[in-house]
């Protein structure tokens, strides 16, 4: 599949991702993640299809072409290898937060986040009482392991990241996910991992899951979602992987609030699980963004730009030309129409 090099503002109104909800104000978001482009041929057809079969009615364990689907892929992609029952579905990656928090924490634990981040990660483990300490990135954006240690106590349970990473880009490399695996298992600690953007590197880049790591499997959960890299963001599905007893309480856990997710749109699900080529091509477009991106905001005085090595994000950094984050993103708004978000909201790494 190849991706154009622009949309008519037709094109963008057919697709109508929310981004562009005030596109005829005269205003364009550049700070909401969402795709462009409408999601595979082949999940539109497995839902289509799906419905016309009658197959919509509860499937309180996971549709089956789900669960082995998500298996394979784990396997192939991930090095992951996980059971059928160690894979739950969710109402995308908010559904998947919420539960990976929930069974991990009680009153009075404590919980490490690598930032800069998606608020989420930060803000949901307070929900629980739980008490929640930042540790900002290093200069480029990848992680301090040596701050990370600093920072636990006799009470952390958990340390969180995003990798690939939201809003900065960063990918992980194996090395530094090496070191953090050896600390969480050195300090018999859990890890969440948040990556969605998991298709999403450029230059080469490989993602590597913490969860492949040795020693990792049975102390991560992994959360993975279709809106990034699948154009799905509306069907609300993604899903998680742990160990077998921490998957079978997320399930308890779900079903007494959702349920379980759409059937159909598990069903939509598996199908994009096998759309490589689809992830594939849209990698290869955005990387040709990416460089377009970066060379255009370092054609202006003041602002610094590091390559994001992947996600949809750049994070430039405007020190030089406004006092505040918040100056920025009223000045870019007010004169430029444009709609950005400030640095500070993704945690103390962002400021």
């Amino acid at each position: 599949m190849e991706f154009p090099v622009s949309l008519s503002l037709e094109e963008i109104r057919r697709v109508r991702p929310s981004k562009y909800s005030d596109l005829d104000n005269g205003a364009i978001s550049l700070g909401l993640a969402e795709s462009d482009f409408d999601m595979p041929r082949e999940v539109k057809e497995a839902m289509i299809n799906a419905i016309l079969e009658g197959r919509y009615h509860y499937e309180m364990s996971g549709v089956p072409e789900f669960l082995e689907a998500a298996v394979e892929k784990l396997r192939r992609f991930n090095g992951i290898d996980a059971t059928e029952e160690e894979v739950l579905p969710t109402v995308g990656a908010m559904n998947g937060i919420w539960l990976s928090y929930k069974v991990l924490l009680k009153p009075g634990d404590h919980v490490v986040v690598a930032t800069p981040t998606y608020p989420p990660l930060i803000e949901r483990p307070k929900s629980f009482q739980a008490e929640v300490t930042e540790v900002s990135a290093r200069g480029d954006w990848h992680l301090n392991i040596d701050a990370l240690e600093r920072a636990l106590t006799d009470r952390t349970k958990v340390i969180t990241i995003c990798n690939p990473n939201n809003p900065t880009g960063a990918v992980y490399t194996k090395d530094e996910l090496e070191q953090l695996a050896e600390l969480a298992v050195r300090r018999n600690l859990y890890v969440i991992s948040d990556e969605l953007y998991e298709h999403l590197t450029y230059d080469g880049r490989k993602h590597v899951s913490i969860a492949s790591l040795p020693g990792m499997r049975e102390r991560t959960i992994t959360i993975f979602g279709f809106t990034k890299t699948h154009g799905m963001s509306g069907l609300r599905i993604g899903y998680v992987v742990a160990e077998k007893e921490l998957a079978k309480r997320m399930r308890e856990e779900n079903a007494a609030v959702v349920i379980h997710p759409g059937t159909i749109e598990q069903i939509g699900a598996a199908a994009a699980l096998k759309c490589d080529y689809y992830v594939n091509s849209l990698r290869d477009y955005l990387q040709r963004v990416r460089d377009t991106l970066v060379a255009k905001l370092r054609e202006v005085p003041g602002i610094e730009v590091r390559p994001p090595e992947g996600t949809f994000f750049a994070f430039p950094n405007l020190n030089a030309l406004f006092e505040s984050d918040k100056e920025a993103v009223d000045y870019l708004l007010k004169e430029a129409r444009v709609l950005v978000y400030a640095g500070s909201g993704f945690g103390m790494g962002g400021a």
